[in-house]
């Protein structure tokens, strides 16, 4: 089975009135702001996106995005996999002024000279998704933090306020 890929620009006005839909890959590989924050891999991006024309007027893409990424954990620096599903709605505009009249359910999609850069605008999607530190479940690291009830703290000693208490109640009595 050959794989469909997304084409890179297209014509988001002309696909909105036609109603059109897309459904395809782009490389993880080809998406170089992307590729600063993952493990090198052959992962692929899976979309589907969809254009038209709602009751305002407004162009509009509806989006999904499935992706499994290897990024390294800040804990232990062992590689891990992050899976991204994503939904996503945003309206296309050709200028900042339209993009800030946009309905709150619409983010921004810039078109620039009537072409959209689907790649870029996918993989600012996947990188809106990242976590912000990338790490493993606590549970899958190899690097054991230690737990609030593993006696590493003082939760059972005195109270460090107690002496302010003892000089309180001995100003009351003066």
């Amino acid at each position: 089975m050959s794989e469909k890929f997304i084409p890179e620009h297209i014509d988001p006005f002309r696909y909105a009135e036609q109603g059109l839909c897309l459904d395809g890959m782009l490389k993880i590989a080809d998406m170089q702001r992307l590729s600063l924050n993952v493990v090198p891999s052959e992962a692929m991006v899976n979309a589907k996106l969809k254009f038209g024309v709602d009751e305002q007027g407004i162009t509009f893409l509806t989006g999904h995005l499935e992706t499994q990424l290897t990024l390294q954990c800040q804990r232990c620096l062992e590689p891990f996999t992050y899976e991204i599903m994503s939904h996503f709605t945003l309206g296309v505009v050709n200028t900042l002024d339209e993009a800030n009249a946009l309905p709150e359910q619409y983010e921004p999609a810039l078109a620039t000279e009537g072409n959209l850069a689907l790649r870029e605008l996918i993989e600012d999607e996947i990188i809106l998704n990242l976590p912000i530190i990338p790490r493993h479940e606590p549970e899958d690291c190899k690097v054991k933090l230690p737990l609030a009830d593993s006696g590493w703290e003082q939760g059972k000693g005195e109270n460090p306020f107690h002496v302010l208490q003892s000089l309180k109640l001995k100003q009351k009595r003066e």
